[in-house]
């Protein structure tokens, strides 16, 4: 993953999180945490060759990555 990937996943996340309703928006710092998770999943899933393209190819995994964020968040 390069800087460009990054880049590009962050730009991802963000984009998702206009995608929710006004009352469901994530905070600044929950899409912060989104990226990062989703970064690091990436990361590790490397290890097996697979890429983010493989993620996108099966569900919008910037999305679930702020909705995994909320629900830590909601549960905490």
């Amino acid at each position: 993953m390069n800087q460009n990937d990054i880049e590009d996943l962050a730009h991802r996340v963000a984009s998702a999180a206009l995608e929710f309703a006004p009352s469901h928006r994530p905070t600044p710092r929950q899409v912060a945490d989104a990226a990062s998770v989703l970064r690091d999943m990436i990361r590790a899933a490397e290890l097996h060759g697979v890429k983010f393209a493989h993620f996108d190819g099966i569900g919008d995994f910037p999305r679930m990555a702020i909705q995994l964020v909320q629900h830590r968040d909601e549960s905490r």
